[in-house]
């Protein structure tokens, strides 16, 4: 009969009780401490995409300015872009004028016999 007034020493009972509580609260803060470094592993994971798009983005203009400074260095690219910016010509150019044929001309303006007929077309 003495282990079993062991098992129900009140004290003991007590100590079980401390424990399994103490035990209940580690579980606790480990399941919010995993909780916690899941949500930074997920806003990590966006970031780095984020990083990743912008860095794609930076080596496509990475490659377009060094086509850009390429083109640049050649005497061809220099009188080009002079004359984009500036709207220049060397001596002797002159400016042509390019006319679109097969554009039609406006329609005359209408006649005050058009905008009577308009005016009474209801009837």
């Amino acid at each position: 009969m003495a282990p079993v007034r062991q098992r129900n020493d009140p004290a003991r009972l007590l100590w079980r009780r401390f424990a399994l509580f103490g035990l209940f609260v580690l579980l606790c803060f480990a399941s919010w401490s995993v909780w916690g470094a899941w949500q930074k592993d997920l806003a990590s994971a966006a970031l780095n995409r984020q990083s990743e798009a912008a860095l794609a983005d930076l080596t496509a203009q990475q490659a377009t300015l060094q086509e850009n400074i390429s083109e640049l260095q050649t005497d061809r690219g220099k009188e080009a872009e002079l004359r984009e910016e500036y709207s220049v010509g060397e001596k002797g150019e002159q400016m042509i004028v390019i006319v679109n044929a097969s554009s039609t001309p406006p329609p005359p303006p209408p006649t005050f016999l058009d905008k009577l007929k308009k005016a009474f077309s209801w009837w």
